[in-house]
């Protein structure tokens, strides 16, 4: 798929779109869900592509919307609760808004967007927006650390891991491997080691946008819910789950939901796994989500087969920087998924 994305972005999904085709193509599933990580804040210079290329800018986030009212049934949480806990009927074409991390621009940027369209979005946070002084995202402000300077062989004493990464792989690698590495430990320990990688260097830049980088804190997740949007959990610290021990794998899951039902005095129905993919969470991470009292679970990729999804292993559409609405349009339609796995066979 990799060699022939060109084509397909620039050539064969824009064919399909302007020439009404993908809106012909049914839904698999019942409902398509449709994925994002925030909006980049007018006052957030210098996107970078890497940190940065999993939001999107509030332009873009609103014609993806106006496109989905046009072409699709936006429904709330609520409705997308009742059809999979109690079998409720859904409309055609139905399509479901949800968004991870919790970042402080979902209030401040993607909310004022949200009301104007009169569309109900599935927030996705983790614990820390249950406290007053939320910070980032650690994997985040791992990546700003270590960008601003190398980790050093004593600060990078962490757990190991199968294969070794070097300084010729590059940056990202580098910076993978520490995130897969730290996620072995616990929360409150990994807290303590980038505390003191924070401590011997500067503070990370943010280019001056408070609302890129810091998550949200107890009272402004009260007041998103207020606004009508649904919280569900995504886990306490946000690390790769499938590399926690069983004990810690539990408790990033079970106290997420008993932190935020805690702030909102209300349930958390719904969890989305972190980083959302078969190579960062399995079977156990879907059990844990079940015997959690969750009703469902998301992942963060539009896989599997093109029947109704299991209920803890639901697919999304992940929306990124760099999607063009004839990229979003079919992706949406399930046309992008189909080709994938015609590619598989």
């Amino acid at each position: 798929m990799k060699l022939v994305s060109p084509l397909l972005k620039h050539v064969v999904y824009p064919a399909f779109h302007y020439s009404g085709q993908l809106s012909r193509i049914p839904l698999s599933g019942g409902c398509v869900a449709i994925n994002y990580h925030g909006v980049l804040p007018p006052d957030h210079l210098d996107a970078d592509p890497f940190l940065d290329g999993n939001l999107v800018r509030v332009e873009q986030f609103r014609r993806q919307l106006q496109f989905l009212k046009l072409r699709y049934q936006v429904i709330s949480p609520d409705d997308f609760r009742s059809w999979i806990e109690q079998g409720a009927p859904l409309p055609p074409s139905a399509a479901l808004i949800t968004c991870d991390d919790g970042l402080l621009n979902t209030l401040t940027d993607m909310l004022p967007v949200l009301q104007t369209e009169d569309v109900r979005c599935l927030f996705f946070v983790t614990a820390a927006s249950c406290g007053n002084h939320p910070g980032m995202l650690w994997y985040e402000e791992l990546h700003h650390l270590m960008r601003a300077k190398p980790l050093t062989d004593a600060e990078s004493q962490l757990p190991t891991e199968d294969g070794t990464t070097t300084a010729s792989e590059g940056m990202h690698a580098r910076w993978w491997s520490a995130v897969r590495r730290a996620s072995r430990l616990e929360a409150a320990a990994r807290a303590d080691w980038i505390a003191l990688l924070r401590s011997s260097r500067k503070t990370p830049d943010s280019s001056g946008s408070e609302r890129r980088w810091r998550l949200l804190n107890a009272t402004e997740l009260t007041q998103l819910a207020a606004a009508g949007m649904t919280i569900g959990a995504h886990t306490v610290s946000h690390p790769v789950l499938s590399l926690c021990s069983d004990a810690e794998a539990k408790r990033e899951i079970q106290a997420s939901k008993a932190e935020i039902e805690r702030v909102l005095g209300q349930t958390s129905w719904a969890f989305a796994y972190p980083f959302g993919d078969f190579l960062t969470m399995g079977q156990r991470e879907m059990h844990l989500a079940q015997e959690s009292g969750f009703s469902c679970a998301f992942l963060n990729i539009l896989n599997g087969p093109p029947d109704r999804p299991k209920r803890f292993e639901l697919p999304r559409v992940h929306v990124t920087l760099d999607m063009k609405l004839p990229e979003f349009a079919a992706h949406v339609s399930g046309l992008h998924a189909r080709l994938q796995r015609a590619v598989r066979g």
